[in-house]
């Protein structure tokens, strides 16, 4: 008599489940390739609407123009911070300018001030409220936070004008820094769905909704003094530089999706975006839209290993670390520690629990490096969207890349993944099915693909 588990038993089963493999592989292929046609038809679908969209923008510009015969206008509430950037702007010039910029993409906007994190919240909640499809947000990304985090789970959609110090948001999703070019994409009116972290702990009673990153340790004190030396509280920097060196390495558990680690680090990191602080690309593979969190440990590392990560960080050149991409995270630690969601710092606590919630926020957004399916880039003929780490040259999927350096010529087509080039190279890509781009000399770079992306920095 034959059984599961005699030799003959074993080897059917084998034979079974190779053969059940087939058929799932053959699915899953069959699926990818049906997902990749609807992509490129909802590129291509996403470029017509840019461009007839610039075509009826253009009547508006006119001076004295009106609404009449290019279509109705939209309302959204606009929510600008006066506060946002560095110092020496003109914001009367400044909020009229986004102003005039939203009209003319058919966006007639009702303005609100932020005056604090709470009123900006609060004109959010009244957004939502009054049924309002469209929130813009005219500020940096703490207050792009404060407005997102009461937009979780709603049907309005979120654009932001990115005037801030740091940007990273807009970095990450590819909004155009520039004022025109960000309103030009808010007029597009095409939205992506974007994940959100939450992180639960017994310090607030309510939950706190981060973009970029949450963390416990050094990443609460390093968000306390990126904090400081972006509002320039310079009183506060060299506080919280010394308590980044007093704190001592202590044991850490990590519990996320089924794994548990114990770990010997001052830090741990979950990130939703790639970009952090300033401008550091922190979790260089995070996306915004795959319903995963990056999580980094930093078991074992000390002072001198972690301050040379962060620094190659800053400049764009991260080391490569254990990555885990969960969706769930539980910290333990047997001595009190500080945790920050994005800026927002708790006190100190022993247990903190993070989880992502996916597609939580409908957001416009560009050719950004967060997103895992880049939409057409609504601006890309205007304003390139720009890497926010110097002398890297990316081309991602669907690019036919021609690339010149000093002493070579190649050609090259990216059919997955990235391709990265010389900094010294000038690059001229041709991409399907519709667009080109020439990137002619490092002092004038211009840009126009579809369906692909190329970010560079000269």
């Amino acid at each position: 008599m034959k059984t599961k588990d005699s030799p003959t038993g074993l080897f059917k089963t084998l034979q079974r489940k190779q053969q059940k493999h087939t058929r799932l592989l053959d699915k899953v292929e069959k699926s990818t390739a049906r997902l990749e046609r609807y992509k490129i038809k909802l590129q291509t679908l996403e470029g017509r609407i840019a461009e007839l969209e610039r075509n009826v923008a253009e009547p508006r510009k006119q001076p004295g123009s009106q609404a009449t015969g290019v279509g109705a206008l939209r309302r959204a509430q606009l929510i600008f911070n006066p506060s946002s950037g560095r110092d020496g702007v003109d914001n009367a010039l400044r909020l009229e300018r986004i102003v005039s910029g939203l009209r003319a993409h058919g966006i007639q906007a009702d303005i609100g001030l932020k005056t604090s994190g709470k009123e900006a919240r609060a004109l959010t909640r009244k957004a939502v409220r009054d049924n309002r499809p469209l929130v813009v947000v005219a500020a940096g990304d703490g207050t792009i936070g404060d407005v997102a985090s009461q937009l979780v789970g709603s049907s309005t959609a979120l654009g932001i004008v990115p005037i801030g110090t740091m940007n990273n948001l807009a970095r990450s999703l590819g909004v155009p820094l520039d004022i025109d070019a960000a309103c030009a994409l808010i007029g597009m009116g095409t939205t992506r769905h974007i994940d959100v972290g939450r992180m639960s702990s017994s310090a607030n009673a309510e939950p706190e909704y981060f973009l970029e990153c949450a963390g416990v340790g050094l990443s609460a004190i390093a968000a306390a003094a990126g904090q400081a030396f972006e509002k320039r509280h310079w009183r506060l920097v060299p506080r919280g530089l010394r308590r980044f060196f007093e704190a001592k390495l202590g044991t850490i558990r990590v519990e996320m999706d089924g794994i548990t680690i114990d770990a010997s680090t001052r830090i741990v990191t979950v990130s939703n975006a790639p970009l952090m602080g300033n401008n550091m690309l922190a979790a260089p593979g995070a996306k915004m839209d795959d319903g995963l969190l990056d999580v980094h440990i930093y078991d074992g590392m000390g002072d001198t290993a972690l301050i040379r990560h962060f620094m190659s960080a800053s400049s764009g050149t991260p080391d490569e670390l254990k990555v885990y991409r969960v969706r769930r995270i539980k910290i333990s630690a047997d001595e009190l520690v500080l945790s920050n969601s994005d800026m927002s710092i708790t006190r100190p606590q022993h247990v903190v629990e993070i989880e992502v919630v996916p597609g939580a926020l409908s957001m416009i957004v560009g050719n950004g490096i967060a997103l895992t399916a880049l939409p057409y880039g609504a601006i890309a003929r205007t304003s390139p969207t720009w890497s926010p780490w110097p002398k890297t040259h990316w081309a991602t999927t669907g690019a036919t890349a021609v690339v010149s350096m000093p002493n070579a010529r190649s050609a090259a087509t990216i059919t997955g993944g990235r391709a990265r080039f010389a900094p010294s190279a000038i690059l001229m890509a041709t991409a399907r099915p519709s667009g080109s781009a020439a990137a002619n000399t490092p002092s004038a770079p211009s840009l126009a693909i579809s369906p692909s992306t190329w970010r560079m920095k000269w």
